[in-house]
C-alpha cells in the first residue's frame, strides 16, 4: 500500500503547526489590545527598559530620537508667554488710545458739521434778503436807487448791483453822478 499522503519534514510541521499560528495569534492579540485602549508596544518598551542588556539598547533608541534642541525648559515657555502677555498689553492700550482718537475726531467732525449747516442757513437767509432787497431797487425809480445807493457801503452796494437787471442797472448810472458811477462800474467788475 502506497499513501498518497505526503510527509510533512519537520521544518514544514514546525512553520504550519506553531509559527504561522502563534504569529496570527499575536497579531490578533495587538488589534483587541489597542481597541481596548492599551497600548502593547509602549509596554513592550517599558518592559524592555527594565531588562539589563536590552535597556541600553532601547535607552539608546531614544536618546536618539529625542535632540537636545528639542527640549524647551517651563521657564523659557513662561518668559515667551510674559513677552506675549505684555505685546497684548500694550496692542489694547494703543487699541484704547486709537478708539479714543477716533471718538475726538467724530465729535469734532459732528462739531463741524453743524458749523457748515449754520453757515448754509445764514447763506441762504442773506440770499434772500439780497434777493428782496434787488427787488426793491429794481421797483424803485432809478432816480431813487441812485441817491441811496452811494450811501451804502461797498460790499452792499456791490452785491445789490450784481443782482440788478442790467437794463435797469443802466438807467440807475445814468441818474448817478459820474464819479459814483465810474466807482461802482469798478466795484462791479472787480
Amino acid at each position: 500500500m502506497e499513501t498518497n499522503e505526503r510527509e510533512y519534514s519537520k521544518l514544514q510541521w514546525l512553520l504550519f503547526v506553531v509559527l504561522i499560528p502563534t504569529f496570527f495569534t499575536l497579531i490578533v492579540v495587538f488589534v483587541l489590545l489597542s481597541f481596548a485602549g492599551f497600548n502593547p508596544i509602549g509596554a513592550m518598551k517599558e518592559f524592555a527598559a527594565k531588562v539589563p542588556i536590552i535597556s541600553t539598547y532601547v535607552n539608546e533608541k531614544e536618546a536618539i530620537k529625542e535632540p537636545e534642541e528639542e527640549k524647551i525648559s517651563i521657564s523659557d515657555l513662561e518668559a515667551e508667554i510674559q513677552v506675549k502677555e505684555n505685546k497684548i498689553t500694550q496692542l489694547e492700550s494703543e487699541l484704547e488710545t486709537k478708539s479714543r482718537e477716533i471718538q475726538t475726531l467724530n465729535s469734532e467732525l459732528e462739531n463741524l458739521s453743524n458749523e457748515l449747516i449754520k453757515l448754509q442757513e445764514e447763506r441762504l437767509a442773506d440770499s434772500k434778503s439780497l434777493d428782496e432787497l434787488t427787488k426793491m431797487y429794481e421797483m424803485m425809480s432809478p432816480k431813487n436807487a441812485a441817491k441811496i445807493i452811494p450811501k451804502l457801503n461797498e460790499n452792499e452796494a456791490r452785491e445789490i448791483l450784481t443782482s440788478i437787471d442790467t437794463k435797469k442797472l443802466a438807467a440807475i448810472f445814468e441818474k448817478m453822478s459820474p464819479e459814483d458811477a465810474a466807482k461802482f462800474t469798478q466795484l462791479i467788475t472787480q
